[in-house]
């Protein structure tokens, strides 16, 4: 006969690993506006416009970099692209080819909790 596991508070060890691991992904993942403000649209992550605000280093798939920085921008209601509120925040990147600079234009996206750029407007090299 199979050893059954403890409960605790009437949950079983299975089921406080699965609670666990569901609290760690949605934790993992970005916050999420519950509807639209009077001053601007439900904010809904995915693919994100942002200028770069700290140098994006370039990185590998291996090694993304991570000393980057983006300030996410939004549409107003005024259907005007404006800083998102809060700080500039740390964005990976695991292309190669260098390093994409301050005021570049990027599209970011949530990989697992964490931005990656996935597009940048680099002028072309003169």
């Amino acid at each position: 006969m199979a050893k059954q596991r403890p409960k605790i508070y009437g949950i079983t060890a299975d089921q406080a690993k699965r609670i666990r691991r569901t609290c760690e992904r949605v934790e993992g993942t970005p916050g999420r506006s519950l509807g639209d403000s009077a001053n601007r649209p439900a904010w809904t992550p995915g693919i994100l416009r942002a200028k770069v605000t700290t140098t994006i280093p370039g990185g590998t798939f291996a090694s993304p970099s991570s000393a980057g920085k983006v300030q996410i921008y939004e549409l107003d209601h005024n259907d005007e692209w404006v800083p998102s509120p809060g700080d500039p925040v740390e964005v990976r990147n695991q292309f190669g080819g260098g390093s994409i600079a301050v005021d570049d234009g990027v599209l970011v996206a949530w990989i697992a909790g964490q931005l990656f750029v996935i597009a940048a407007d680099c002028p072309p090299e003169e």
